[in-house]
């Protein structure tokens, strides 16, 4: 048994504190209440808890992505949590995907450091949950639930009864989700970064609505002449006519094709090429800094309203359907250097002032149009930030399908019903047809994003990406809206799983034997591996099943009946090929 131990360092005279402790449904519950008479700067104060490592082989974390190791010492940014980037979770498990040690906090708001380290001197695992670092703001109180989950469950089950835990607790509430956030979308970044042309973006709105996509995003370069990347021209937030000659000409043909259409803002950063920028550059977070952009001020309420009424304005004139609000996570980790005593700020906490911004950003913006999308990405993806937006994307890895597929399931875990998208995918032209579907293969369990030029795709690479659409659209609930079995986060979920009603769908990333420990009426598997085997360990007695077997392009090569025999089967299956049995 873990059975764990809780020591609080850092108290003063002046704090008085009390915990009490609970158990509900084998859930342990530590609450720890912190009280002042008076109104002060709480001392730094750190939970010491120390957990027998016992049965416990590695850990999980929403910011560890490629690596789930127990020791991560030197990595200090993937121990630091807030509101806007990462979660107070973590989850110790055994090779076997059970969970033995699960920890969530109950304040998802404000900053923690939440590090963990393997002891070398007594064999345990100790947390150290350090509250109130740095922090300048003065309190009364503060209370605190460390909810504790010893229950041999799969681990996944164990976390996402942590977020809906989270939903449950005050001004946790998830926005809804649309139904069209949970359809395909073409997004115009690595297909023409800064270079946008709306002519060519009409036609991909085309081609990728017959491919089953139903939004486009318009990601950066609309808003500036300039192609160089960088954020100096962010704050004004206009159509260059250069890119658009007339948006709201623009955005209606956009909508004759079928398609629904969210624009790209950046919502911290302003430039100093802005037109705007005189009026904000005394409200910035890092007034000096190195950059030609700058991080605005959350705590003072003109700039609250002025980020409020571009999206306002922008929704309300040119009609769109959504926003993809980009670098949330600056608000609170670029390090302040401005004036601390400004007297127009209204709220002492940045993360308090944030969480205002971007609850009356939905609040508003819902009250205009009830089903918007909006759109973040990792690491801001928490519980917080699930109350602000409906749609979180892997954060930018183009190219890397394998690091897509991970961070994708890192979403999806604590996401319970919020849309989670895949970074958009991209590859080679000249790439062998086999490759370029393993960036398709690895993203099926989220909501894809496509961002090629769909017209300059060769044949058999557009036959491939028609193929794959086409299943994803046809088994999308089992995909993203059913059971979500990610295995084995220390092979970098090797193996993933989801079901629906009567449909079961796997994709595999290694040599495995695939334990199928119920048969279902539709079942759907795909290689994402180079090797060509289909290895699959039948618990059930033996069933007859039409087989039938797609290439990555869709041709069939192999359709037959066969006998799924209780034990061992295995089926030749070539690279990014499908079986279906039926």
């Amino acid at each position: 048994m873990n059975q764990y131990k809780l020591i609080i360092n850092g108290l003063n005279n002046y704090i008085n504190c009390t915990t009490s402790f609970d158990i509900k449904d084998s859930i342990e519950y530590i609450t720890i209440d912190l009280n002042s008479k008076e109104a002060i700067v709480f001392p730094t104060i750190t939970l010491k808890l120390y957990v027998p490592s016992i049965d416990i082989h590695y850990k999980w974390n929403p910011k560890i992505h490629l690596l789930k190791a127990l020791n991560l010492d030197w990595f200090n940014n993937l121990h630091t949590c807030n509101g806007f980037t990462g979660a107070p979770v973590e989850t110790l498990m055994t090779y076997n995907n059970e969970n033995r040690f699960t920890i969530a906090l109950s304040d998802t708001l404000n900053t923690i450091n939440f590090k963990s380290l393997v002891s070398e001197e007594t064999a345990e695992y100790e947390y150290n949950i350090t509250l109130f670092d740095n922090c300048t703001i003065k309190r009364n109180s503060y209370s605190l639930t460390l909810r504790i989950d010893k229950k041999h469950i799969p681990y996944y089950e164990s976390l996402n009864s942590v977020a809906k835990w989270w939903e449950t607790l005050e001004n946790n509430k998830p926005a809804s989700v649309p139904d069209v956030a949970k359809k395909a979308m073409y997004s115009t970044w690595y297909s023409f970064h800064q270079a946008i042309d709306e002519n060519e973006i009409l036609n991909q709105c085309k081609l990728s609505k017959s491919l089953g996509c139903e939004s486009i995003i318009i990601d950066d370069g609309w808003q500036t002449d300039d192609n160089n990347r960088g954020y100096a021209y962010c704050g004004d937030w206009n159509v260059a006519p250069s890119k658009i000659k007339n948006m709201n000409e623009f955005i209606s043909k956009v909508h004759n094709t079928g398609m629904k259409i969210l624009f790209w803002y950046t919502v911290p950063f302003i430039g100093e090429k802005s037109k705007v920028f005189n009026r904000f550059k005394d409200m910035l977070i890092d007034p000096i800094n190195d950059r030609e952009w700058y991080v605005l001020d959350p705590r003072f309420p003109d700039v609250r309203e002025y980020i409020i009424s571009i999206y306002e304005k922008a929704l309300i004139e040119w009609n769109l359907d959504g926003f993809k609000l980009d670098f949330v996570d600056e608000f609170v980790v670029t390090p302040f250097s401005g004036n601390i005593n400004d007297l127009r700020r209204d709220y002492n906490s940045v993360a308090d002032a944030a969480d205002k911004l971007l609850k009356d950003i939905i609040s508003r913006l819902k009250s205009i149009k009830p089903d918007i999308m909006l759109e973040f990405r990792q690491t801001y993806n928490g519980p917080m930030m699930r109350t602000y937006g409906n749609i979180f994307r892997a954060v930018d890895c183009p190219l890397d399908d394998l690091e897509n597929r991970i961070r994708i399931c890192d979403i999806r875990l604590l996401a319970n019903n919020s849309a989670v998208h895949s970074d958009m995918i991209m590859w080679n032209t000249e790439d062998i047809v086999e490759s370029a579907a393993l960036q398709f293969v690895n993203i099926l369990f989220s909501v894809p994003q496509i961002s090629m030029l769909i017209d300059k795709l060769p044949k058999s690479h557009y036959s491939m990406l028609k193929f794959y659409c086409n299943l994803w659209n046809k088994y999308r609930d089992a995909f993203i809206n059913g059971t979500f079995t990610p295995l084995n986060p220390h092979c970098r979920y090797n193996v993933l799983t989801g079901s629906y009603d009567d449909t079961f769908v796997c994709t595999y990333h290694s040599n495995e034997i695939l334990n199928i420990n119920k048969t279902y009426n539709d079942m759907v598997f795909i290689n994402g591996t180079y090797s060509s085997n289909l290895h699959l360990n039948i618990i059930e007695d033996p069933i007859e099943k039409y087989l039938t077997i797609y290439n990555c392009c869709g041709d069939i090569i192999l359709e037959r009946l066969v006998t799924l025999n209780k034990g061992y089967n295995h089926f030749v299956l070539p690279t990014a090929a499908i079986a279906v049995f039926k």
